[in-house]
């Protein structure tokens, strides 16, 4: 006869394996959420880097653009009502300019040659030394973004007769209905020299169906460039210009740190003298600073400055390196993590540390309470140009 076992398990045993189960799924609840957490930080982390990559390359080609198409000269003065540039409020775009600076600030018009590139303070984390973030200017005829702008060719003449260049697709080709500028290459001679071609009227541009009409007068042995600049029907300056700078909008990305602000590439319009389309590049910038390497007749860059020369030939005589340091924050917050210094340098020294050209960004005042738990990047961009006399 077979006797069943008929007890069960005790109340301690089954608190036991109850105590024992519970350990397990809070550890494997805790294990996962850390994992979450750091997938989380990693997705953001590469999602900081691929931004980075995208918009640092759009400004890295403004950069080594700058310049490009620019005339050097006038063939005549431009009438005032037709180079006119930008003209957008003072506060534009946002309530963060020193006194007596804004956009318009950076204006060549109405009467001189532009200048390639150009720079300057904003208020955006501003510090006791009143050194903000820096706003970034860059002229030149493919800064546009439309599809004429990057369009362009050249027409000569010989033995009483022309020559023009046509590449043989409608993505380089200019339309007969493309607004263009013409400017006459004397780089021979002494000095060498780039002319707006400008009419009797005072108008610098033309359709490209009409070039013709501003390459007069003109003689055997004479080229000229034609510089595609925008599809519409009239132009407010004789090249495009691209804007840069640093500014917290009405909604952020929850995700930034506190008083950080996006990057942003503003086009000026030819329609109304302001500023379309604006593009967010980079999330999370802390700061932009801008350094110019010079060569003042040494033969090499022998100067490195926060301005840039004061005038176009200055520039185009003297400019050599342009260096641009963006200070972002790479992921989210991350309690887990500690930045392991109070200040970046968000610049160089170029006199074995004596001197930072840029800034000393204090993260504790700048960006306040919970700095450290965020992890920091400075972008550098080196830039030669090579368009300066193009």
């Amino acid at each position: 006869m077979i006797i069943q076992d008929t007890r069960g398990f005790t109340l301690i045993e089954l608190i036991i394996v109850m105590a024992i189960f519970l350990i397990v799924i809070i550890i494997t609840a805790g294990t996962f959420d850390t994992v979450v957490k750091k997938s989380i930080q990693q997705s953001k982390s590469v999602e900081t880097q691929i931004e980075g990559i995208v918009g640092l390359e759009l400004l890295r080609a403004d950069l080594e653009q700058a310049g490009f198409g620019l005339p050097w000269t006038f063939q005549a003065a431009p009438a005032a009502t037709m180079y006119s540039e930008v003209d957008v409020a003072a506060s534009y775009p946002t309530a963060f300019w020193p006194m007596g600076i804004s956009a318009t600030s950076f204006n060549d018009a109405p009467a001189n040659p532009p200048r390639a590139i150009q720079s300057s303070e904003t208020t955006f984390n501003q510090d006791s030394d009143s050194h903000g973030s820096k706003y970034l200017v860059i002229k030149s005829t493919v800064a546009g973004t439309n599809a004429t702008a990057k369009k362009w060719t050249n027409v000569s003449f010989s033995s009483g007769g022309k020559s023009i260049r046509t590449w043989g697709t409608t993505d380089r080709d200019l339309a007969s209905s493309d607004q263009v500028i013409v400017v006459k290459n004397s780089l021979i001679s002494t000095p060498p020299t780039r002319q707006l071609m400008v009419d009797s009227s005072g108008k610098f541009y033309t359709t490209f169906g009409t070039y013709s009409t501003l390459t007069l007068p003109h003689q055997d042995g004479d080229s000229f460039v034609i510089y595609g600049i925008s599809s519409l029907s009239s132009l407010r300056m004789p090249f495009n210009r691209a804007d840069y700078y640093v500014r917290s909008p009405a909604k952020m990305p929850t995700s930034c740190a506190p008083n950080t602000g996006i990057l942003y590439k503003a086009t000026a319009t030819h329609s109304g003298g302001g500023f379309d389309p604006v593009m967010p590049l980079l999330d999370c910038v802390a700061d932009m600073q801008v350094v110019y390497g010079l060569d003042t007749g040494m033969g090499f860059v022998n100067t490195h400055t926060t301005v840039a020369p004061a005038t176009p030939d200055l520039i185009r005589q003297q400019l050599r390196e342009i260096r641009v340091y963006i200070l972002a924050q790479e992921g989210t917050k991350d309690l887990f993590f500690t930045y392991p210094s109070q200040t970046v340098d968000v610049g160089e020294s170029f006199d074995g540390g004596a001197t930072i050209m840029g800034r000393r960004f204090d993260l504790q005042a700048r960006i306040g309470a919970g700095w450290q738990n965020y992890r920091w990047k400075v972008y550098t961009i080196v830039v030669r140009p090579k368009n300066l006399i193009q």
